[in-house]
Formats: structure tokens, sequence, C-alpha cells
């Protein structure tokens, strides 16, 4: 059995969320997001 790790795992996929997992993983971070909701969190017009 193999376990998959991460070196961040970035909670919510809003703007931040977006923004630090897009910077991580061009560092060459392996990035793992979590959302409850679709992806793109709570923009201002659907919140």
């Amino acid at each position: 059995m193999s376990d998959t790790l991460f070196d961040v795992i970035v909670l919510g996929s809003g703007a931040a969320g977006q923004t630090i997992a897009a910077k991580c993983a061009k560092s060459g971070l392996s990035v793992a997001v979590v959302d409850e909701l679709p992806f793109g969190g709570t923009c201002a017009l659907r919140g």
C-alpha cells in the first residue's frame, strides 16, 4: 500500500487558496487543495 504525502495542504479554493497553491506548486512543492464547495470558493456574487 502506498501513502500519498503532500508538502502543502490548502484549505479552501477561493482566491487566497488558489494563489498560495499556485505559488507552492510553481516552486516544486506537491499541493493538495481541500474544499467542500465547488472549486473557486465563494465569490462576491454567490456569497
